[in-house]
């Protein structure tokens, strides 16, 4: 009798593969052939899960989009103070060193990467700009915020610098130097929050 296979595993299988070949070898690497090499399986089998590469491709970025939400929902349960909750939270959103599989870094690669150049980026299906938004919605609720701030503004404004420093940590691979992000980071939240308590961050 052959061996069953659960369906929705092999497909996560094949996009985890999909996700090594783009950290290893950028979208331009990530043809089928290599996809099926990396997974273990052949491309008649790849095309049984997938019936096309945007469709794999679009599932697998779904995935990363996932992780990306799980990781920042575990910062967000953490029991911390909440400006130790932010911070961490937000650098849990960048490269981590030898990491294998950096949802940040294949993040930024389906970024730089559209399906259809003729549309814009849809920021709002971005796991990074919703934690972003969650973020200051905190910071909101808990009055951190300095009077009169912005909040549409300095949404976007974190969300530049958080894609600003994950493409650092993706360019400098080893020579990534994530305290000097943390303190990047610190100082950007310390020139939109309350300080008359003492200094935050």
């Amino acid at each position: 009798m052959p061996k069953l296979i659960d369906h929705d595993v092999k497909r996560l299988d094949i996009a985890q593969a999909t996700w090594k070949i783009l950290i290893k070898e950028g979208a331009g690497g990530a043809s089928v052939r290599n996809i099926a090499k990396e997974a273990g399986i052949t491309l008649g089998a790849l095309r049984y899960y997938f019936t096309s590469q945007e469709e794999l491709m679009a599932f697998t970025e779904e995935l990363v989009h996932e992780k990306i939400t799980e990781k920042a929902a575990e910062h967000f349960m953490a029991d911390l103070a909440p400006h130790e909750k932010i911070l961490d939270l937000l650098l849990g959103l960048l490269p981590q060193p030898q990491e294998e599989l950096s949802a940040s870094k294949a993040r930024l690669i389906f970024k730089l990467q559209p399906k259809n150049t003729d549309k814009p980026y849809d920021t709002g299906r971005d796991s990074v700009y919703q934690a972003v938004k969650s973020v200051m919605s905190n910071l909101v609720m808990l009055n951190l915020l300095k009077k009169d701030t912005d909040l549409s503004l300095e949404t976007d404004r974190l969300y530049a610098l958080m894609d600003g420093l994950a493409m650092e940590g993706m360019l400098r691979g080893t020579g990534y130097n994530p305290y000097k992000a943390k303190n990047i980071i610190k100082t950007h939240l310390t020139s939109i929050c309350k300080t008359e308590s003492g200094d935050l961050y």
